[in-house]
């Protein structure tokens, strides 16, 4: 009965036409949002290792030890799933921008320019430390000649 009373709801209108510059300052959001989350984990790794270090060198109690142990494992943990769904959502706004770069008002869109550098910093940061990482694996410093790597 008491639902008689109620107006019925309304439905979504699946033909309504797609607010490009919207998607666009979405999906931008998305991905500064989730650099953001990795960069607070890994300064969170860095930090509970200084943390469980001075612990360690200043006698703590072992099981005070042994649960930090478990916090920074969990942060360890969650920086590759972290890395894993910002490169997706990179992707998801590197293909918007692929299809949405024709279409009325996008590029005028404060947005466009935001997603520009929020995918240039993301790129310079990942070519960056792929190279380190690279660089360090092939490093030939402090080896004497024809000694092996």
């Amino acid at each position: 009965f008491f639902f008689q009373l109620l107006p019925p709801m309304p439905r979504k209108n699946d033909n309504k036409p797609v607010d490009y510059p919207r998607q666009l300052m979405i999906k931008t959001k998305i991905v500064q949002r989730m650099m953001k989350e990795v960069a607070a984990y890994e300064k969170e790794i860095v930090d509970n290792t200084s943390k469980l270090k001075s612990m360690e060198s200043s006698g703590a109690d072992e099981y005070d030890i042994k649960k930090f142990k478990e916090v920074l494992a969990e942060s360890v943990m969650m920086v590759p799933d972290s890395k894993s769904r910002l490169s997706k959502n990179v992707e998801d706004l590197e293909v918007f921008v692929e299809t949405a770069a024709d279409k009325d008002g996008v590029k005028e869109s404060e947005w466009w320019a935001t997603q520009e550098e929020v995918l240039k910093t993301y790129h310079g940061a990942n070519d960056g430390v792929e190279n380190k990482d690279k660089d360090a694996a092939t490093s030939v410093e402090g080896l004497e000649e024809g000694e092996a790597f």
